[in-house]
């Protein structure tokens, strides 16, 4: 369901009996009737569901929670709008902020409204320049090739992928994107703010896809200049490469990707900061209501000459009651090994296993 606040008037609105209706509230309503067709829509997810974790927490045992920031999908609402400013010129903007569905608060601790997405921009033959906060280049790119499409993002290695400095998005951010045929060119830079440098803090980007309905693939690069803590010592040189493919044949497609990052340290810390994913599913469209979904995910990370590896298996099943409402339910096991059992950090349960279980329902409107 969709809400249209629509800016344009037809030709008939601006036909008033002079003696009834002030010269000054004609003006006023004709006004509306010269501007370009605008419209904003209002959008959003909610997912309410209930998720079991053995060896969840560092105690043990089997850990039941709501998952009220959504197992399936992530909470959110928003507002996007488009003018058309004629030419094939149009001004789009997005503002998009995520929520807590168990007790209606933001989804960060900042109480930041629009955490999620605040861009604005402009749209033509040219394609599509947007400024503002937005999702990092990354996270467009992988989405032909992610098994889950982003959903399950608390289980997968997803949102590692994506390599946003905030949540897998960046800030201060300019994105391009531009579809020619069944070609989709990306690139993206993200300021740093810092002052007498343009490149501490920067993000860089660029990206390839090529979708057909049958075969779809990527690859890309992102470079930046992170602080390993935030606040403090010097700029290092960030860097991930990307690449992945998908191909359908009748209901089942099978998907995989691969991408490395590699962070620079100082040489006290060591040999530098390396994450190497892998990963592969199949999705399998039983008929219109039911869908599976398997998939395997490894993430192999390497930390100041420390190794370590968590491997994710998960199979989901969807059921849709509508357009708007599905049922779903997954299981998964988590594997960690070397340092990754006792990183708090990649691992906060220090457990060397994980398996989950969850149940809910999403809707979207």
């Amino acid at each position: 369901m969709k809400n249209q606040v629509n800016g344009n008037l037809p030709a008939t609105a601006c036909k008033f009996p002079m003696s009834k209706v002030s010269v000054l509230a004609v003006l006023g309503l004709c006004s509306g009737a010269a501007h370009a067709q605008s419209s904003v829509t209002l959008y959003g997810a909610l997912d309410g569901g209930l998720r079991n974790v053995v060896n969840g927490t560092k105690a043990g045992g089997a850990a039941l929670t709501m998952a009220s920031n959504g197992v399936y999908d992530q909470n959110r609402w928003g507002l996007t709008g488009v003018e058309d400013l004629g030419g094939g010129l149009k001004a789009v903007f997005d503002l998009e902020g995520g929520f807590v569905l168990s007790t209606g608060a933001f989804d960060n601790a900042n109480g930041i409204e629009f955490q999620r997405q605040s861009t604005v921009g402009l749209e033509g033959a040219f394609g599509r320049v947007n400024i503002g906060r937005q999702f990092a280049l990354q996270h467009y790119l992988i989405k032909d090739f992610e098994p889950f499409d982003f959903k399950y993002l608390s289980i997968t290695e997803a949102a590692g992928v994506t390599n946003g400095n905030s949540s897998g998005r960046d800030t201060n951010d300019i994105y391009y994107t531009g579809a020619f045929g069944p070609t989709v060119f990306r690139a993206e830079y993200a300021l740093g703010g810092v002052a007498g440098s343009a490149s501490d803090g920067s993000t860089r980007a660029v990206g390839f896809n090529y979708r057909t309905p049958t075969l779809k693939f990527g690859f890309g690069y992102t470079h930046k200049d992170n602080q390993l803590v935030a606040g403090t010592g010097p700029y290092f040189g960030d860097n991930e490469y990307t690449a992945g493919g998908a191909y359908t044949l009748g209901p089942v497609t099978a998907l995989g990707g691969w991408s490395t990052n590699m962070q620079n340290t100082t040489a006290a810390a060591g040999t530098s900061i390396k994450n190497q994913y892998l990963w592969g599913g199949l999705r399998y469209q039983v008929n219109p209501f039911i869908e599976i979904i398997g998939a395997y995910y490894d993430d192999q990370n390497d930390t100041a000459g420390v190794s370590g590896r968590k491997d994710v298996s998960i199979i989901s099943i969807t059921y849709n009651l509508s357009k708007s409402t599905l049922l779903y339910s997954d299981i998964d096991y988590t594997k960690y090994r070397g340092g990754l059992i006792t990183n708090v950090v990649l691992n906060p349960s220090t457990h060397a296993s994980q398996t989950g279980v969850s149940v809910g329902i999403n809707h979207w409107f």
